[in-house]
């Protein structure tokens, strides 16, 4: 889902900066009011390991790719606004030492995984509803999940679709269609294994989850 620099146009890529950086100023302040210091070391853990799953890309058209994006998976570990700066840092990370997503379209990847993955939480927590069950929390996570990625590559879609330089293959009326076949596809797998993740980190180690308390629910072991 990674936008490499060329695909989007400047216009695309400096709105696309922008609407990013307020979602993360948002995000840090919330941090700085909420999350205790302690958080640090679960964040940096979970940072690395969606950073090492997200490094396993396969191509899907016009030079996209496809892989997991994790997004879900550190909104439930740590909450809606470290999951945010969590994946920001992981994209970061990718876009200047690996060239996994471009500098230029950066704002716009930010957008598409951190920001859409981060707000899945909102999601898990209108559809579990302060339940205590642990299917209907799975199923939460599971949606959002799936959704995230669903939602993240049509504005990866929209994005490159828009651009000029695709205008002669179709615009938005060819990027939308490939780039929803695909991950429709990859968000099941996304969902099933973020779902097994955080179901089995709540069972064994419950207090590593942090959201739960956003969530205000105690899933039953």
């Amino acid at each position: 889902m990674h936008i490499p620099d060329g695909f989007i146009n400047p216009a695309t890529a400096a709105t696309m900066f922008a609407v990013s950086s307020v979602f993360l100023v948002w995000s840090w302040k919330k941090i700085k009011a909420e999350y205790p210091s302690s958080f640090v070391a679960v964040l940096s853990i979970s940072s690395a390991f969606v950073f090492a799953a997200q490094m396993i890309n396969f191509p899907i058209v016009y030079g996209t790719s496809g892989h997991l994006v994790g997004g879900t998976f550190l909104a439930v570990l740590l909450g809606p606004y470290a999951a945010m700066l969590s994946m920001t840092i992981v994209l970061m990370m990718q876009a200047f030492f690996f060239a996994d997503g471009g500098i230029i379209a950066f704002g716009a990847n930010i957008f598409n995984m951190a920001v859409i993955g981060a707000l899945s939480f909102f999601i898990v927590k209108l559809l579990n509803q302060k339940s205590t069950s642990p299917r209907r929390f799975a199923s939460s996570v599971f949606t959002a999940s799936w959704l995230s990625v669903v939602v993240g590559s049509l504005a990866a879609a929209v994005e490159i679709g828009i651009s000029p330089a695709f205008a002669e293959a179709g615009g938005i009326m060819v990027t939308i269609p490939a780039m929803l076949f695909w991950h429709v596809l990859i968000g099941l797998g996304e969902g099933a294994i973020t779902t097994t993740l955080i179901m089995s980190l709540q069972r064994l180690q419950p207090a590593v989850i942090g959201s739960l308390t956003f969530l205000k629910v105690k899933v039953k072991p």
